[in-house]
């Protein structure tokens, strides 16, 4: 039997996942109709490339949350696990991947400029590959570096403390 927690993931979990795949279904549509039926003149094999691969993108992070946040059932059919929770984490990136996929289907049926917004998403991946794993690994380097320089060997440490133990006695007499 499940407690109400895992319940509680599993409306939340089928909550969003609704959420996202509408926004998905109904930009894709928008576009489709404005961009390729309406405004067919101005379409060229690039938009379509375009078009293709952000809708591809967006698929693909949409399948992976679903799997992500499938629930566990038991052989009687009962509600054993939620799913993991689709805030926080790598799911938050796929969300985000969703949301600047649909601003680029909305807007690029006003200009097709706007699919520099897909920029967006490699820039923000470097950056935070940048600011996760490189600066991190060369500042422990760093410090590594630094601590090992500063560390005193037992030898420096005895003659450290014979020194001032000989000028505490100089200065006695």
């Amino acid at each position: 039997m499940a407690k109400s927690g895992a319940k509680k993931q599993h409306e939340a979990n089928k909550a969003q996942l609704k959420l996202l795949a509408s926004v998905l279904n109904y930009t894709t549509v928008f576009h489709v109709v404005v961009r390729l039926c309406v405004r067919y003149k101005t379409a060229k094999k690039w938009n379509v490339v375009f078009f293709a691969c952000t809708l591809l993108a967006c698929r693909t992070s949409l399948t992976s949350l679903r799997s992500f946040a499938a629930p566990t059932y038991d052989a009687d059919g009962e509600l054993i696990d939620g799913g993991g929770s689709l805030r926080g984490g790598l799911t938050e990136y796929y969300q985000d991947l969703i949301y600047v996929g649909a601003f680029a289907l909305t807007a690029t049926t006003y200009s097709d400029w706007f699919w520099m917004s897909m920029l967006i998403i490699p820039a923000v991946g470097g950056y935070l590959i940048i600011t996760k794993l490189i600066l991190p690994y060369m500042s422990m380097k760093k410090q590594a570096s630094e601590a090992s320089a500063q560390e005193e060997t037992k030898e420096e440490k005895r003659r450290r403390e014979r020194s001032q133990r000989r000028q505490a006695k100089r200065r006695g007499f």
